[in-house]
């Protein structure tokens, strides 16, 4: 990184195995009101599907770069190592920004140079169904504020509303490659810890939230990412010691839903260990019926492998 073209914007779309979905993506950034002042990338993940065909057909308005399958991390990562301009935004292939995006963003940009990422408000999309406007995020919005404590307790930020400042990459580093999933919160948290966000009120993207392809679907999956996220931002503690509550919080917040989410699975004693490490993490105030999901989690897990071991004994039995 380095040699930045000032008020150049790279957009970086990874895509893995999703060509049908690309054309939609390309051309919401082609249909920018500053489409001149982007620059796109597609990152190719490894994908087996006609991918390159896709890309192609946009001829030199998009760049495309390919790689051994190794995550949207690395994808993404790729993406802004190969660029060059002074700031870099994001959009998942499923996705399509709003006309005005990049415009509101880099004005903002230019207003208040002391922010390191601009983000904003989405709509949620799915099939048979209204456009539903995402909540109100918890911080002030279009002023520059501190985002840390905020983003220590949630993830506010969906990946396609942000824009980044290339040299507020350069002091945090980029995406973390070992977070399949959760690599877009741990960036932002990052970054928040050493400088301001500005958050637009002015929704900028539409966001796919029923493609059967998504990871993001499956939830057990998509919060033992997060808990993992969560883990390597205790580091960040070290800059911001006055988010350590907001973090607590966030660890037991994340380990409660993982507590439940086992439980549905009748993963017993997976929901007993959440559970104790949730209470533990911020053991008051609880409500009381966490306590009792706790004790049932682990008297469930005592018995389950008696039923287990009960339940197989009686279909071989059935079986001779």
């Amino acid at each position: 990184m380095g040699n930045e073209r000032n008020g150049h914007v790279t957009v970086v779309i990874p895509t893995y195995n999703r060509a049908h979905y690309l054309p939609g993506a390309i051309r919401s950034v082609l249909n920018q009101t500053a489409a001149d002042r982007c620059d796109i990338i597609v990152v190719d993940d490894g994908s087996t599907d006609d991918t390159p065909g896709v890309v192609a057909q946009f001829g030199n308005h998009v760049r495309y770069l390919r790689q051994p399958n190794a995550g949207s991390a690395a994808a993404r990562n790729a993406g802004i190592n190969a660029s060059d301009a002074e700031f870099v935004a994001f959009l998942d292939v499923d996705d399509e920004w709003l006309p005005d995006k990049i415009e509101r963003q880099l004005a903002v940009m230019t207003r208040c140079p002391e922010a390191a990422l601009v983000a904003g408000r989405s709509y949620d999309r799915s099939s048979g169904a209204p456009l539903r406007l995402r909540p109100e995020p918890p911080v002030a919005t279009d002023t520059p504020v501190d985002f840390a404590p905020a983003l220590f307790k949630e993830n506010f930020i969906p990946t396609p509303v942000v824009m980044v400042r290339r040299s507020a990459l350069e002091r945090v580093g980029l995406f973390q490659p070992e977070l399949r999933q959760a690599q877009d919160y741990h960036l932002w948290t990052r970054l928040a810890c050493h400088g301001h966000g500005v958050c637009l009120s002015a929704p900028l993207a539409v966001i796919t939230t029923d493609d059967p392809d998504s990871v993001s679907r499956d939830a057990a999956r998509l919060l033992r990412w997060s808990l993992r996220a969560r883990q390597l931002l205790r580091r960040e503690l070290r800059v911001r010691p006055d988010c350590r509550p907001a973090w607590r919080r966030g660890m037991a917040a994340c380990l409660a839903q993982l507590r439940d989410e086992c439980y549905r699975r009748r993963e017993f004693a997976d929901a007993t260990r959440f559970g104790a490490a949730s209470l533990m993490y911020r053991p008051w105030p609880r409500p009381k019926w966490e306590f009792g999901r706790l004790l049932a989690s682990a008297a469930r897990a005592a018995v389950e492998p008696v039923r287990k071991a009960r339940h197989s004994s009686q279909v071989q039995c059935s079986a001779t």
